[in-house]
């Protein structure tokens, strides 16, 4: 079997979390994540995976921002009536089977570009509730078309390790279309801040691919900035969780909310 070839690089970091959470699913104690899923396509998928074996703090981050997600999957569906749930830039991620498979009133949509979703349908095929947009999410076709589908639903949108490789105006394209749309919905999705960004060459694992940080930021209410009807729910500093397991330096950092988000955070808008 040849070594899996992408037709672009933002595409190829999505081994990235992919390998990150097989291995953290191989642990047999204090793992932060269980995903058989993962597992199983690292197996399948050839490709030189090793060059990511000392990436020790994208190990710990992406097990950690795959649970961070997840959980904001379940309580949402948890408080939500009608969830509709859109798992943007999806990747090879089975976030659909890691939280709301069991249940049939959710409806699931994972969307990435046509290449990525043909990827998916061979090794983790669509099921009755979870439904593959093949398209670029800064279309506006998509929207519509899941807006017009569930006209009273609630949405959540979940772009995880996606933003950064864009640049900002196209970033704010994105959610000035999502709030024309989505009245009520909910949006969650990580990104650098600017540190992060200006030093994504000492990166521990980004440095081992031809992909780049485009764009970050440091204070999340500047998004509100982007649209009237954009409102700041949170800006988490993942250094906040699992601290056991955390490096020292992330330890450090994390005592110092606005450092760290000067580097990477996690953050949730409303649109009103």
């Amino acid at each position: 079997m040849n070594e899996y070839k992408f037709k672009n690089d933002i595409a190829e970091t999505l081994l990235i979390p992919l390998y990150m959470r097989a291995k953290e699913s191989r642990r047999e104690t204090l793992a932060i994540i269980k995903d058989p899923i993962a597992q199983n396509l690292v197996e399948q998928i050839e490709y030189d995976y090793s060059k990511f074996d000392k990436a020790k703090m994208s190990e710990i981050g992406c097990a950690i921002r795959c649970w961070f997600f997840d959980k904001k999957v379940r309580d949402f569906v948890q408080s939500h009536i009608s969830p509709v749930i859109v798992n943007v830039g999806c990747g090879l991620d089975a976030r659909y089977q890691r939280t709301v498979k069991v249940d049939k009133n959710v409806v699931f949509y994972s969307l990435d570009l046509p290449d990525t979703i043909r990827l998916r349908n061979r090794y983790i095929p669509a099921t009755d509730n979870e439904m593959y947009i093949p398209s670029s999410m800064f279309e506006t076709a998509w929207m519509d078309e899941i807006k017009l589908q569930h006209p009273e639903g609630s949405f959540l949108f979940i772009i995880e390790g996606v933003v950064m490789y864009f640049e900002e105006r196209q970033i704010k394209s994105f959610f000035y279309d999502l709030c024309k749309r989505f009245h009520g919905a909910e949006i969650w999705f990580d990104t650098m801040g600017t540190i992060g960004v200006k030093k994504q060459n000492k990166h521990d694992s980004i440095k081992k691919v031809e992909a780049t940080f485009k764009w970050g930021v440091d204070d999340g209410h500047i998004l509100e900035t982007w649209h009237p009807k954009l409102r700041l729910i949170e800006q988490v500093s993942p250094g906040k969780f699992f601290r056991s397991r955390q490096t020292i330096l992330m330890r450090i950092m994390s005592l110092f909310p606005s450092l760290f988000n000067k580097i990477y955070s996690y953050l949730g808008y409303k649109i009103l």
